[in-house]
């Protein structure tokens, strides 16, 4: 009896620890489902389309007596920014952007929203070498981290003062943790269409070099109003990289904006 009771408790515990094994596996899975969520939830990144209407109430709100092209124009727009971190993040920008203008003691202080946590501000001043980018303030977004980098630049004249000289010059931008090392080029008169009208404007392009915290290119093109300096068409193009905690990270934007009209929302 008592070998034949051995016997019954020996066979009963191989299944009482395949009892124990089945919990601890199934909360491992459970574990694991909940691990993968909470990943998945870390991870999100969501983008939102930064609201024309912000940007006039904002506008209405700082600037009560608006001087001579100040307001908010409203360009069609094309295009889109990237990442690889993390799975990769896309995010599309609307068909419809705003920029704000500004006077500032120098010129036009011009104010690009695309998306919540995606923005740039340019500087553009009229000195005695001709029009100038003075400065550059670029916003970003992604996983709900954002990034900001404010650029100072030297001898970035877009737009010559009575030359039309199309030989690139040199140009250096510098921000805290980077370095921009460029080349501004004249390429030449050309006319485009706003709001049914023929606007004369100057094409002008600078192409930069990225060195330090960031590292890369970027390409901008503006075609600029010959009677105001406002931009009428904007095309961007950059291809940055950055080490980050998760590795090598790769930045791309593509972007492309046409003036819809030559009178600003205010």
């Amino acid at each position: 009896m008592t070998r034949y009771g051995s016997s019954m408790l020996r066979l009963r515990r191989p299944r009482k620890r395949r009892v124990i094994v089945g919990v601890l596996l199934a909360a491992l899975v459970v574990a694991g489902l909940a691990g993968a969520r909470a990943r998945g939830i870390l991870f999100l990144d969501r983008s939102k389309p930064a609201s024309i209407e912000s940007a006039l109430r904002a506008f209405r709100e700082n600037n009560r007596d608006a001087q001579e092209l100040e307001g908010v124009y409203v360009y069609a727009t094309t295009g889109n920014e990237s990442v690889d971190a993390l799975g990769g993040a896309h995010h599309r920008y609307p068909a419809k952007t705003s920029v704000t203008a500004r006077r500032v003691p120098c010129g036009l202080e011009l104010d690009w929203a695309a998306l919540v946590g995606r923005a740039t501000t340019w500087t553009l001043c009229s000195t005695d070498a001709g029009i100038e980018l003075r400065s550059s303030d670029e916003r970003h977004k992604f996983f709900w981290q954002s990034d900001r980098t404010t650029y100072v630049c030297e001898g970035a004249v877009l737009v010559p003062r009575g030359s039309t000289e199309t030989a690139a010059h040199d140009f250096t931008c510098t921000a805290a943790k980077a370095r921009e090392t460029g080349q501004a080029q004249l390429v030449g008169p050309e006319t485009i269409t706003v709001g049914g009208a023929t606007i004369a404007s100057i094409h002008a392009r600078t192409v930069t070099t990225v060195s330090g915290e960031n590292h890369g290119t970027q390409t901008a093109d503006g075609w600029l109003d010959t009677a105001t300096a406002l931009p009428v068409r904007i095309v961007l193009r950059s291809r940055t990289s950055r080490k980050t905690i998760v590795g090598l990270t790769h930045y791309v934007e593509d972007a492309e904006l046409r003036l819809l009209s030559m009178t600003p929302e205010r």
